[in-house]
């Protein structure tokens, strides 16, 4: 006897049924898997400049290719996981992202580069959505705390990925930790595809399915505006670290170890606080949480380009990752508080396509900027850009406190 697909509209309903216990491990260990192998490009990209005698300009353009396929992936992908599709997409870009490390293992030119990264960036675009969709639609009045702990998930991966590679680059080369991360990756597939779940939403009608009209809906809300400009932010400081990290320590002297051990130092705290920061937004409003943190963070990237001295960088990026544990849960809930309750995935999926056009900015440009200019204008001037772009979200919708709610147990 074959069984219907579950068409129920679960995105609101009170008492929505969760993930299984094994699907929600499973749909965590894919998120963090997944960005263990984006984060370990992070930590040796100034191997693969050496390696390959890459130009640091060329090193933005593989960065930048990772954002400018997500943000392709979320503008044309992120709706669907609100009409039905999310499962589809988990699976979708998890399959790309085991092609997108097998091949970035085999490349040897910077088209090749290029092209592994991107499909890395659209497996990134495709998961998130649906995975942040699940995070919500199975929340009990405490969205910021789930997806802070996706969050935590998304950070550990982060944080794994870089001594994982470094480690797996001493004992091979440049290429063993994609293969390794391709092959594991491969083995999540096949458990998500038998154990994870999503509730999905009733499939809407072809013509529903491909209406562009909710993201000029979106769009035309001052408070979704205002959750996305510091959004825009975040991921432009994304973008500008990506390309410059490795380069500009190893520029000081730094080895790819100490690389490795400072990425660990910025992400390993969001970690530890992830849950917490989420809960933050929760209790005081996740709109003004994210945009103190985004705002915070600014003095300590202009910081970067007048230090040489390693480990006072070392010390500098440890609050910085703290800083940013607290505003992505917060941006992420603050665009949901502004989103009507029936685009939750597409404002999530719109949030992370305005987040990837400024990374891919980020990258492009930071990597010239840093040739031309040395790392001081580099840094100085992606600082510059965060304070417009805070001022301007500020400015746009002012943030209100919210009150704190009093347990009289």
């Amino acid at each position: 006897m074959t069984t219907a697909p579950d068409t129920t509209d679960h995105s609101g309903a009170p008492g929505a049924p969760g993930l299984k216990v094994s699907g929600e491990r499973a749909l965590y260990i894919a998120v963090t898997l997944t960005m263990a192998g984006v984060s370990s490009i992070f930590a040796l990209f100034a191997e693969f400049e050496k390696r390959y005698e890459l130009s640091t300009g060329s090193l933005g353009l593989i960065a930048g290719m990772s954002f400018a396929a997500a943000l392709v992936a979320q503008l044309s992908l992120a709706r669907y996981a609100d009409r039905g599709y999310s499962n589809l997409l988990l699976r979708f870009g998890l399959a790309v992202g085991v092609i997108g490390l097998l091949w970035f293992a085999a490349a040897t030119q910077v088209w090749e580069f290029m092209i592994a990264r991107g499909m890395l960036g659209l497996s990134l675009g495709a998961i998130l959505p649906a995975a942040r969709r699940a995070m919500l639609v199975t929340a009990k009045g405490n969205p910021g705390e789930r997806l802070g702990v996706l969050y935590a998930w998304y950070l550990s991966g982060f944080v794994l990925g870089p001594p994982i590679a470094g480690v797996l680059t001493i004992l091979g080369d440049v290429r063993l930790p994609f293969v390794v991360f391709g092959v594991i990756t491969a083995g999540v597939w096949v458990i998500v595809v038998r154990g994870v779940r999503i509730p999905e939403a009733a499939r809407a009608s072809a013509d529903a399915v491909i209406d562009k009209r909710v993201l000029r809906r979106l769009v035309r809300s001052r408070p979704v505006i205002a959750a996305l400009l510091v959004a825009i932010s975040f991921r432009y400081s994304v973008g500008v670290f990506e390309p410059l990290w490795a380069v500009y320590l190893d520029r000081l002297g730094a080895s790819t170890m100490f690389i490795t051990v400072s990425l660990v130092s910025f992400a390993l705290p969001m970690v530890l606080i992830a849950k917490w920061a989420g809960k933050l937004s929760d209790r005081y409003g996740p709109r003004l949480v994210s945009l103190l943190a985004a705002a915070a963070t600014v003095p300590l990237m202009a910081t970067y380009g007048h230090i040489t001295a390693l480990p006072v960088i070392f010390l500098i990026v440890i609050p910085h990752g703290l800083l940013e544990a607290v505003q992505s849960p917060g941006i992420q809930a603050a665009i949901a508080d502004a989103a009507p309750p029936e685009d939750t995935a597409s404002a999530q999926g719109l949030g992370e396509a305005f987040g990837s056009a400024a990374a891919a900015v980020g990258a492009f440009t930071a990597a010239p900027l840093f040739a031309g200019l040395g790392p001081m204008w580099a840094w100085t001037i992606a600082a510059a850009v965060m304070v417009g772009l805070l001022v301007a979200s500020a400015v746009l919708e002012p943030p209100k406190v919210r009150r704190p709610k009093i347990s009289h147990s």
